[in-house]
């Protein structure tokens, strides 16, 4: 449907290549005095099965726990709060974790953002040590029952026959040259919507992406203008809350206008 341009390179789509992999280890002191002795041996053991890989956003970082994570078929997830991560007992205790901001989860890969204020060098330890307990027992990271309740209804599609082609077109060009770049470096796009009057194209950012300095650049200069070449109908790509991202910030509204009014 496309014709054969290359996507924009990495470096240039997220403002800066990020390439370096490095393996999950610590001095024991760091193991004894931060995690369990009864998960030592494991840690101790499989410990260099976890990888760690940066991404642009240096807030965020990709975990390879070299399993796979969610099936081929299903959607990424994200969980953005301990509310959401009600009814999961893994992201629960992520999000236990002081400082964690953000849990996503890819095919293969978990990627964690976390609070600028905190170092890695302290979470890293706790989080090891929760996923080590997860995937040496081979206790479920997500189930079916939690999928189906982080999972939005789908909208109507759109009746317009002319609509339906370019949304089609545009599904494509994000799922085929898009959407795999981004999910490398740990995050992914949703599309949201698209209005044919204004040609705006709303999608929704994930993972590392979400609160990633180059994440404007990589939207305007990387994505909007692959999207704007390939597909004139594009006028525009803009990066938009979902309808639960809005319900999440409309109740911490709420709740912060009822503790300014207590005396």
């Amino acid at each position: 449907m496309f014709s054969s341009k290359h996507l924009l390179s990495k470096s240039v789509l997220f403002g800066k290549s990020v390439a370096s992999k490095s393996t999950l280890s610590f001095p024991n002191t760091i193991i004894r005095n931060s995690i369990p002795s009864s998960l030592i041996s494991h840690l101790q053991r499989r410990s260099l099965f976890i990888q760690t890989e940066q991404t642009p956003n240096e807030n965020a970082l990709k975990f390879i726990p070299g399993t796979e994570i969610i099936q081929e078929n299903e959607k990424t997830l994200e969980v953005k709060s301990r509310k959401e991560a009600i009814g999961n007992p893994f992201a629960t205790k992520i999000f236990g974790i002081p400082g964690i901001e953000t849990l996503f989860f890819g095919k293969d890969f978990i990627t964690i953002v976390k609070d600028p204020d905190y170092k890695w060098q302290l979470l890293k330890p706790e989080l090891l040590s929760i996923m080590m307990e997860y995937f040496s027992t081979n206790q479920p990271i997500l189930t079916d029952k939690y999928r189906e309740k982080m999972t939005k209804p789908t909208q109507p599609e759109n009746t317009d026959i002319d609509t339906n082609e370019i949304v089609a077109e545009i599904k494509e060009l994000l799922d085929t040259r898009i959407r795999p770049s981004i999910i490398e470096d740990g995050g992914d796009l949703e599309f949201i919507g698209f209005d044919i009057d204004t040609g705006i194209l709303r999608v929704s950012l994930h993972g590392a992406c979400r609160g990633c300095s180059s994440s404007e650049v990589t939207l305007k200069n990387g994505i909007e203008s692959m999207l704007k070449y390939y597909i004139p109908e594009v006028s525009s790509v803009e990066s938009v809350q979902t309808e639960l991202e809005a319900l999440n910030v409309s109740e911490f509204e709420k709740f912060e206008s009822k503790l300014k009014k207590l005396p």
